[in-house]
């Protein structure tokens, strides 16, 4: 984990390109960058693409007596490619914990992790990504906010990819960590499964939001990329648009 990880959300660095801190409604407009280079989902944040992205900062929802900012802070990034949506999660985190090392869980239950909430506006469905610090994801699909059967929601049959990093002990509560990175593909083939298409002609709404379980907080800190009202990553109403970059015309 870098300095840059740790010294991310200062005031200038929260109002970059692309991501608004303070957006009247709550939602900032977030923008997915093109790559037109190879993204290899390692957990290290080596590609250009990365450098172009633009930080979206995680915002403690208002019903939490505090905030906005994070007690232990962290960003998110955005991009893409012909096949895959990627994203990355640079997390201040002392003590990082994830409990459970298996796949297709609710990975929120038993340590920390980044969701990634992805809904076509004006449709009924929507998906919700997890991925953990030791690298551990599921992915669910929901037909409704008013269907939200977690049971059979999980989605076994995928081809999600995470990643992750961690600077520090993994589930070790006796010392302290820096925090850790993730990267996540998700493949676009599970997104328009039902018609959508996932590029500038369509009309997505995003948001990632965290879990952050410490030995050292007071109690686990919620945070999102939109400010949300309350605690509740299922206000679909506060999601961001997604902004798309479009394809360099050299590679069309």
């Amino acid at each position: 984990m870098t300095g840059k990880l740790l010294g991310g959300c200062t005031a200038a660095f929260l109002l970059a390109a692309g991501c608004r801190m303070f957006p009247a409604s709550g939602q900032p407009e977030l923008v997915v960058e093109y790559a037109a280079e190879p993204v290899t989902a390692d957990g290290v944040a080596s590609e250009a693409v990365w450098q172009r992205a633009a930080a979206c900062p995680m915002l403690v929802p208002r019903d939490c007596g505090y905030g906005p900012e994070c007690r232990q802070p962290g960003t998110v990034r955005f991009a893409r490619d012909e096949k895959y949506l990627y994203v990355l999660a640079e997390l201040a985190d002392d003590d990082v914990v994830q409990e459970d090392d298996r796949n297709n869980r609710h990975l929120y239950e038993t340590g920390d992790v980044i969701e990634l909430f992805l809904w076509p506006a004006g449709k009924g469905y929507y998906w919700e990504v997890y991925a953990a610090p030791n690298g551990r994801h599921s992915m669910l699909f929901f037909p409704s906010t008013g269907r939200k059967i977690f049971l059979t929601a999980m989605q076994h049959d995928t081809r999600l990819r995470v990643r992750a990093a961690v600077d520090g002990t993994l589930n070790d509560w006796s010392d302290r960590d820096r925090g850790y990175t993730v990267e996540i593909a998700i493949p676009q083939e599970e997104l328009t499964r039902y018609g959508d298409r996932f590029d500038e002609s369509g009309d997505w709404r995003i948001m990632a939001a965290r879990y952050n379980y410490s030995v050292n907080l007071p109690e686990i800190e919620y945070s999102a990329t939109s400010l949300l009202p309350k605690t509740s990553f299922h206000l679909r109403e506060e999601y961001s648009k997604l902004i798309f970059r479009k394809k360099p015309e050299k590679e069309q």
